[in-house]
C-alpha cells in the first residue's frame, strides 16, 4: 500500500519513528464486539501505559448521527463543563520494552458509512508507522456455556503462520462486520493480517465477559509475547460465573440447556445425539441482566 494523499478525516499527532517491529491491534464497538470483549481487552492495553493519542480518525463523515448518538459528560476542574463525547477511532503507542514488538492500538466504533475508505484511512496510520502486522480482534454469540472456558478461533493471512499457531481456517460465508472488512482491506493493500474472534454464551447480554477478554488477551500474548499480567481478571471471571450461576438456580430448563452445551464443549456428547434446541432465552437474560445490576426483586 502506497500512500499518495492522507485521508482527510484522519489527523496525525505524531507517530513515533523508534517503534521496534510495530504492529497494529484493532478492535470496533457494535456488531463484531459481543459482551465488548474485544473492546475490553483493547482498553486493557491502554491502561497499561497512558499515553495521547498519535492519530485520530474523525467521525463526521462515517457515521450518522441519530443512529449512533454522541455522548455527554462532566468535566471537573477549575473550567467545570459539560463536553460531548464523539465516536472518534483513535490510535495509541504501547511499548512492550520486555517485547519483540511495540503496539500502536486503535479503538474505535463500527461506522455507519464509506467502509471502504475508513478501511483505508485505517491502514494508513498503519503505513505510516511501518507496522509488520494488522491484528483485528472481535467476539460473536455462539452456542457456549458460560461454565467452560472461552474458545478463541484465529486466523492469518499468511499459511506458515497459520499453520505455526495451529489456526483452523475458516470457511464462513455470509454478512460481515468492520473486523471482516479492514482484514480485506488488509488483503488488498498486501499487508499481513492476523484475526482473533472470541465466542461467548448468546443467552447471556451482560455487557461485559471477563473470561472472553482475558482469553483474547491470552491468545494474543501467545502469539507476541507481550508478557501481559492478566491475574486480576480472573477474581473478575469468577464473580461473573457465580452471578449467572445464581440466576440459573431457579431456571431448571436453562440449566438442563447449559448442561447440553457444556457436553458438547467436553466432547462427551456426538453433536448429532444433542437433544438441546433453540431456546427462547428471554428469561435467562432478564434474570442474568437483573443480577448484574444489582436488582434482586422479582
Amino acid at each position: 500500500m502506497s500512500i499518495d494523499r492522507i485521508d482527510e478525516a484522519l489527523t496525525i499527532d505524531g507517530i513515533p519513528d523508534d517503534l521496534r517491529r510495530p504492529i497494529l491491534v484493532l478492535a470496533f464497538f457494535g456488531w463484531n464486539d459481543a459482551a465488548e470483549a474485544a473492546t475490553d481487552a483493547v482498553r486493557f492495553l491502554r491502561n497499561l501505559d497512558q499515553t495521547a493519542a498519535v492519530a485520530t480518525l474523525d467521525p463526521d463523515d462515517f457515521f450518522v448521527f441519530s443512529e449512533h448518538r454522541p455522548t455527554v459528560k462532566w468535566v471537573d476542574g477549575d473550567n467545570a463543563r459539560r463536553e460531548v463525547v464523539w465516536p472518534v477511532t483513535d490510535f495509541t503507542v504501547l511499548r512492550r520494552p520486555q517485547a519483540e514488538h511495540d503496539l500502536i492500538v486503535g479503538l474505535g466504533t463500527e461506522p455507519d458509512l464509506r467502509w471502504r475508505r475508513y478501511c483505508r484511512a485505517v491502514l494508513q496510520v498503519a503505513e505510516m508507522a511501518g507496522v509488520e502486522e494488522v491484528i483485528t480482534i472481535g467476539a460473536l454469540l455462539a452456542d457456549v456455556a458460560h461454565t467452560r472456558p472461552t474458545k478463541v478461533s484465529g486466523g492469518s493471512s499468511n499459511p506458515e503462520r497459520q499453520k505455526q499457531f495451529g489456526f483452523q481456517a475458516s470457511k464462513y460465508e455470509g454478512p460481515t462486520g468492520i473486523v471482516g472488512s479492514v482484514g480485506d482491506a488488509c488483503r488488498i493493500a498486501q499487508i499481513p493480517h492476523m484475526g482473533f474472534w472470541a465466542s461467548v454464551p448468546h443467552y447471556v447480554t451482560s455487557r461485559h465477559n471477563p473470561g472472553a477478554t482475558k482469553a483474547l488477551l491470552t491468545e494474543l500474548d501467545r502469539v507476541f509475547a507481550l508478557e501481559l499480567d492478566l491475574h486480576h481478571l480472573d477474581g473478575a471471571q469468577e464473580r461473573y460465573r457465580a452471578q449467572i450461576d445464581s440466576a440459573l438456580e431457579d431456571k431448571p430448563d436453562i440449566r438442563d440447556y447449559v448442561r447440553n452445551l457444556e457436553a458438547q464443549s467436553d466432547e462427551e456428547s456426538p453433536a448429532d445425539e444433542m437433544e438441546a434446541e433453540p431456546l427462547d432465552s428471554d428469561d435467562i437474560m432478564e434474570a442474568v441482566n437483573r443480577l448484574l445490576r444489582g436488582d434482586e426483586s422479582n
